[in-house]
């Protein structure tokens, strides 16, 4: 998922900073993506958007969270 996370090739116009940026936020989003598809304990019609929602609101935290691990 995160492979060439620190290429050196970075596309003309985008720094290195905003591709991994970018990197960061497609893993969370994939985390997101499999929370939301997972089966749990909660059973109700609405778990996927229940999932989403929360989602979208730490996405920006998770992303965060990737990118600070990644650079240890």
């Amino acid at each position: 998922m995160l492979e060439d996370y620190f290429s050196k090739n970075t596309p003309v116009g985008v720094t290195q900073e905003q591709k991994q940026r970018l990197l960061a936020v497609q893993a969370a989003l994939e985390l997101a993506k499999a929370s939301a598809g997972a089966s749990g304990a909660n059973t109700r019609t609405d778990k996927v958007e229940e999932d989403l929602k929360h989602a979208a609101e730490k996405i920006e935290t998770l992303a965060d969270a990737i990118q600070k691990a990644l650079s240890k």
